[in-house]
């Protein structure tokens, strides 16, 4: 007897809890999975076929820009081809992301001030130092629950993933300005950075506000420029510009490869420009000597 599509979702669902899979994770999972089946109005898994797949694929293609999106999606689908029982087959291929040679759309050093600058104009102390945090330590917004009263107090974050410990070195000016802003802002013990009800801030939250901060700051700051891996990227920069290793920093920001770690080894087309500038200069000067 078939099974309607809705028992196996259902299912599905439960076997992410088994899984220890957070429920942010879950909801993500069920979401694209309802859209697929939104789009393709299947009643029960015998339905799906390779073509109906691949027709689902061209219109992400259609409505998603980025590569990376679409294979999320596609990811979440073929695990539930394969939980469901359906031959291999029917799994869809990944869209093969091209590599970037550059990384735009990420900031640099003024920009950040310009940004804390305008966090205490509109008196947003918590945001402020928050992307102090972010840009201080290279953490993810997800791994925000880490940085703890109690972390602070003693230097380094303990951070765990898929039951490993990763420890986060808070230095010395990021500690002094978190000890003030927990006496200021009367948190005494826990988390830092939480939300009315005491959970970690997430995503959705500290985008939009770090997309309205910008839009006040203006001054040629691209709002495009301002997301929260924007501090990650520039933390890992300013770390290998001041002496710092690829391992050490692969270390510190929880990538499991240094290919991983590379891309940030990688110019922006700006930065690239300037170095072409300054070898120009040099050259310059070096022809005007020898005139």
């Amino acid at each position: 007897m078939s099974v309607n599509i809705e028992e196996n979702i259902k299912a599905f669902e439960q076997e992410l809890i088994e899984e220890e899979k957070k429920e942010k994770t879950i909801k993500q999972y069920l979401k694209y999975i309802y859209e697929f089946i939104e789009y393709t109005k299947i009643e029960k898994a015998e339905d799906i076929t390779k073509e109906m797949l691949i027709d689902y694929k061209e219109h992400l293609k259609e409505i998603h820009p980025k590569e990376s999106s679409i294979n999320i999606k596609i990811i979440i689908i073929n695990k539930f081809v394969t939980f469901m029982d359906l031959p291999n087959k029917l799994k869809l291929k990944q869209i093969k992301v091209q590599k970037k040679t550059t990384l735009e759309n990420v900031l640099n050093e003024k920009e950040y001030n310009r940004l804390l600058e305008w966090a205490l104009k509109l008196n947003r102390p918590r945001m402020y130092y928050l992307m102090e945090t972010l840009a201080g330590t290279g953490i993810r917004i997800s791994e925000l629950e880490y940085i703890t009263v109690e972390a602070v107090k003693k230097g380094n974050a303990d951070f765990y993933n898929k039951g490993k410990k990763r420890p986060v070195p808070i230095k010395n000016s990021l500690q002094k300005d978190l000890k003030r802003y927990c006496e200021e802002a009367n948190i005494t013990e826990g988390i830092i950075f939480k939300s009315r009800q005491g959970n970690p801030l997430d995503d959705s939250y500290v985008w939009r506000q770090l997309q309205d901060i910008a839009g006040k700051a203006r001054g040629g700051l691209s709002k495009d420029k301002v997301h929260a891996h924007s501090f990650r990227h520039l933390f890992a920069k300013d770390f290998l510009a001041n002496g710092g290793d690829l391992a050490t920093l692969a270390d510190i920001l929880g990538h499991s490869s240094l290919e991983t770690t590379r891309i940030y080894t990688t110019m922006s087309i700006a930065e690239q420009r300037a170095l072409l500038n300054k070898m120009d200069k040099r050259k310059k000067q070096r022809n005007l000597v020898n005139v």
